[in-house]
């Protein structure tokens, strides 16, 4: 009898262990999707077909001066593990004369991305309670998503996480798609279509195809997407949108990668560049000044950050990174790679 010889053996063993490993991720991620889906969907049930209380409900709650600024001044320092505390003073308290207020500090306070899961459920809450709340504070989310032509961005970081708040209020029904779809499709359409030489906006783009993409767009990110379709499984997907406006986003947000790929490209040749050209003066002056040096590193800190984003991005649209010509030129003596960054001997 032939016996298999010990490398094969191994070999097998280990598809084995990598296939069950890939079973159990995607079977990680198909649960967790699911379970996002279900539960955005629950609230979004529960906010768009709430009955608010009577007037006589609120008759009873404190409608003080006092206690009500100071919940809405509390507000504009929101966090998630503040949550528990706003909902309990929520619920002794009569905001009815204090909604714009109110709406006014939520779009102020400085969210992390870890606040805005609480941030819903609280603002959930409200609309449930108030029926003029989610127009007060759409109209201050007009103030801020509205971008002008040409104008730079005061706090992208505030944007990145406004952006992603935004979204998943229109998701959960606070505002309805057709109250808040417009406004968040021309947000997103300013930001990218000014931005297609600088990619100012990247972190924000990324941010948004990261945590609403799926969503919006129908991304599955590309590791996702091959097991998926190696195990012949079909992902849960989101309702809220039809595979038309999916898809509608989706080229957009394909038409920015482009740009960004083609960034990378005259990126990476710039930066050889500098390396030939410092690569001379090494060789007919025996050093390269402090300044140049300096440069070289900047741009080599440059272009790896933004390989690594354009990198994110393909994996999350399921496309291709662009092919990048390699340096035929090998470095000269003098110049060495130290931690991953390019050195000269002195």
């Amino acid at each position: 009898m032939d016996v298999p010889e010990a490398s094969n053996v191994e070999k097998v063993e280990s598809d084995d262990q990598i296939e069950l490993r890939q079973r159990e991720e995607l079977t990680a991620y198909t649960t967790e999707l699911s379970a996002r889906i279900t539960s955005k969907s629950n609230l979004r049930q529960e906010n768009l077909t709430c009955t608010r209380p009577s007037e006589e409900y609120f008759a009873r709650l404190d409608s003080s001066l006092k206690k009500n600024t100071a919940f809405v001044k509390r507000l504009k320092q929101f966090t998630a593990s503040q949550l528990d505390g706003f909902l309990k003073d929520m619920s002794g308290l009569n905001l009815t004369k204090y909604i714009s207020e109110v709406s006014s500090s939520l779009i102020e306070a400085k969210l992390k991305m870890t606040d805005v899961s609480a941030a819903i459920t609280l603002c959930s809450k409200l609309h449930q309670m108030y029926g003029d709340f989610s127009t007060a504070f759409f109209e201050n989310w007009l103030k801020i998503l509205t971008i002008k032509p040409g104008e730079k961005l005061a706090n992208s970081s505030k944007t990145r996480v406004d952006l992603r708040f935004f979204a998943e209020l229109i998701s959960v029904g606070v505002f309805s798609n057709k109250m808040g779809l417009p406004l968040l499709g021309a947000t997103l359409t300013g930001l990218i279509q000014s931005d297609k030489e600088d990619h100012a906006n990247l972190s924000i783009i990324l941010s948004f195809c990261r945590h609403c993409g799926e969503e919006y767009a129908g991304l599955v990110n590309r590791n996702m997407h091959t097991l998926a379709q190696k195990f012949n499984v079909e992902l849960p997907t989101y309702t809220l949108l039809t595979s038309d406006k999916q898809q509608n986003l989706r080229n957009l947000l394909k038409d920015y990668f482009y740009t960004l790929c083609k960034h990378l490209y005259s990126e990476h040749k710039l930066y050889h560049q500098a390396i030939r050209t410092n690569r001379n003066i090494l060789a007919s002056k025996g050093e390269v000044s402090s300044e140049r040096k300096e440069k070289l590193e900047m741009m080599q800190s440059n272009f790896e950050k933004l390989s690594t984003s354009v990198q994110a991005m393909a994996e999350l649209l399921n496309d291709n990174m662009p092919d990048l010509p390699k340096d035929e030129e090998d470095p000269v003596k003098g110049m060495v790679l130290e931690n991953g960054k390019l050195m000269f001997d002195s």
